[in-house]
């Protein structure tokens, strides 16, 4: 890539997915210019997945600083608390709103000036199209005394969940950064010999951009359509079939892309279809209710809901023949011994702490018959439960530092992952399926079809796909 992000002293990268942002920003970091150059970013999954990457480029640690801006905000607001008007200090819980007002507060009074321009020689803000008014405003005040390139695209805009919140991309984002360039190579694609196949979704971005559809019977030989049968359980049939008819090669992955608005539908055909597994969100709502349920309950209570969690992250495990079994060998009138998961449940009858109720969970998960498809709830609530009985803390306290521990790590993608649009974006594999494009805008729609470097397969109502 010739385009230099350093040329620049302001100005807008629009950057379609799959389009060479990262390795943008990897190649101007790597250039050599003098001093640390600031990184800004979104969430701390983005931090390792793009530290990870400058790493493996050779790119000197001390050549960057790569945090999140509600990150680098907080260390600036603890910092200089009368600068910014709040004490983030001993706070149990963090006001993200009043934080990013109260740094730029502190940026904007010229008292950080000089200090702004010794530390960094230049800023470099990605995934833009995800800050909020606040964060535009902050980054605004920096670019006032930083070069400052900024990266995105209008199109990838999903995590609008407020409407006015996010900062107009026409009237506001690039009349306050003007574009430097536009990208048009699809390197995701021609990088993997799928060339043509990349050029088709960029042109499906232009007329998803101009208000107009997606028309599959123009797509290439890559693209497959399944018009959606009126009956579910039909269709729910016809969207496994197509996962388990895709046998992609060694080492390629499968991204199946569900309903952004209801994870259970996701769980659920995870649980149907053999092989796959859900990618679940950040804040790992339904590890921490598990949680605080095992919290809240002691003896045969604690176990059922030990069950409970077991049932909700693999199946093959016979609960109602469970119960049986536990009943008789609880009695002494069972004609067989105790397996490994009945001994675990019996001695959690006995003893009900957070260790015994991790050995349980375990012990099934080694079952010959247990397919795990929710591996990293479950392997969040072994390392919750373990360090509550490790370091004499609440099951509720221990997961809550799993939870934060998972939120700064990238994500491991597993080959066949079953997600959504907000989940998986910014993730890639070489085959995509979309289990119901009819449901889509259009923005969430070119996240998912992006998604695929190698083949797409789409279910809708008509192979004409007309965006609510």
């Amino acid at each position: 890539m010739s385009f230099d992000l350093t040329a620049h002293r302001r100005g807008l990268v629009v950057a379609p997915a799959g389009c060479g942002k990262t390795q943008t920003i990897v190649d101007a970091l790597k250039r050599g210019v003098a001093g640390v150059t600031l990184v800004l970013t979104h969430t701390n999954a983005g931090v390792s997945a793009l530290r990870e990457r400058l790493k493996k480029a050779g790119v000197p640690s001390g050549a960057y600083r790569l945090v999140t801006i509600d990150g680098w905000a907080l260390r600036l607001v603890a910092n200089f608390p009368q600068l910014s008007g709040l004490v983030v200090a001993g706070l149990p819980k963090i006001d993200y709103p009043a934080l990013r007002k109260a740094a730029l507060k502190a940026v904007v009074s010229g008292a950080l000036d000089q200090p702004v321009a010794a530390t960094y020689q230049r800023l470099i803000v990605d995934e833009y199209q995800d800050c909020c008014l606040d964060q535009h405003a902050l980054v605004l005040a920096l670019a006032d005394r930083l070069p400052c390139c900024v990266l995105g695209d209008p199109l990838q805009r999903i995590f609008d969940f407020r409407p006015g919140s996010l900062p107009d991309w026409d009237t506001r984002v690039a009349v306050d950064f003007p574009v430097v360039e536009t990208f048009a190579e699809p390197w995701r694609w021609r990088n993997a010999g799928e060339r043509d196949f990349g050029l088709w979704i960029l042109r499906v971005r232009d007329e998803l951009l101009a208000g107009r559809g997606l028309d599959l019977r123009s797509a290439p030989s890559n693209v497959t359509w399944r018009q959606k049968p009126a009956d579910a359980n039909e269709l729910a049939n016809a969207q496994r079939d197509a996962v388990l008819r895709l046998k992609p090669s060694a080492g390629e992955g499968l991204l199946v892309i569900g309903d952004s608005r209801r994870p259970s539908t996701r769980s659920d055909f995870a649980r149907k279809t053999a092989g796959l597994h859900v990618v679940e969100p950040v804040d790992l709502n339904d590890f921490m209710g598990a949680a605080a349920e095992l919290e809240s309950c002691r003896g045969l209570e604690r176990l059922k809901a030990t069950l409970r969690v077991t049932k909700e992250v693999m199946t093959g495990i016979d609960m109602t023949a469970l119960g049986k079994r536990l009943d008789s060998l609880h009695r002494g009138t069972a004609h067989n011994s105790a397996t490994a998961s009945e001994a675990a449940c019996l001695a959690m009858l006995a003893d009900d702490g957070p260790a015994a109720a991790a050995r349980v969970i375990e012990a099934f998960a080694r079952e010959p018959g247990a397919r795990i498809f929710r591996r990293q709830i479950m392997t969040a609530m072994i390392d919750a439960l373990h360090r509550a009985a490790s370091k004499g803390v609440s099951v509720t306290e221990a997961a809550i530092h799993v939870r934060e521990r998972h939120r700064a790590t990238a994500r491991a993608l597993p080959n066949r992952a079953v997600g959504s649009t907000l989940l998986l974006k910014g993730l890639e594999a070489e085959h995509a399926i979309i289990l119901d494009a009819d449901d889509m805008n259009a923005r969430h729609l070119y996240v998912a079809i992006s998604r695929a470097s190698k083949s797409l397969t789409l279910f809708s109502s008509s192979n004409v796909i007309r965006p609510r």
